[in-house]
């Protein structure tokens, strides 16, 4: 199956796209770390936005339909930490197992790649099987378990985090 993907690069008026999908996922489910509904100002926080080093994108399938979104931004805000990015990818609901993560994520990638960092990490929650399952996918390694590193609707979380080398 070919899947049609493109990323386009994300503006201050997709913020409130990205804020009903960070919602969504922090009320619903234990695959991001936030409990509360998502605000514009939060988002603004992290998300980068038109950043000189760091891109964010909406994902857009084969349809011209906004599907998702993605980005990377700074790992650790200390210099010797500068080749490694973190990355985050978040789809819609309904639009998971159908390939676009994916895509989405090997263009991910090559953006990266071109700016020339060297390291990809990203931070998922054991309940997230599709991401991990995703991420090994894209010849990702898991690099680090912490156990009960977070607490979401009485449960407690463990934190994989993955690693790729460029």
């Amino acid at each position: 199956m070919n899947t049609i993907v493109t990323l386009r690069s994300l503006t201050e008026d997709d913020l409130l796209f990205l804020q009903e999908i960070y919602s969504y996922y922090a009320l619903n489910t234990t695959m991001v770390s936030f409990t509360q509904e998502m605000t514009i100002e939060r988002l603004k926080s992290f998300v980068p936005i038109n950043h000189p080093l760091y891109k964010s994108f909406i994902i857009i399938d084969g349809h011209n339909e906004t599907c998702g979104f993605c980005y990377y931004a700074r790992f650790k805000p200390r210099e010797a930490f500068d080749t490694t990015v973190e990355i985050s990818l978040y789809l819609k609901p309904g639009y998971s197992g159908k390939g676009m993560g994916n895509k989405a994520l090997e263009m991910l990638e090559e953006h990266i790649r071109n700016d020339g960092f060297k390291n990809i990490i990203a931070s998922i929650t054991s309940e997230n099987k599709h991401s991990m399952n995703l991420f090994e996918k894209r010849g990702f390694t898991c690099c680090g378990h912490m156990k009960n590193a977070a607490e979401k609707f009485g449960r407690k979380l463990d934190l994989m985090t993955y690693q790729k080398n460029l």
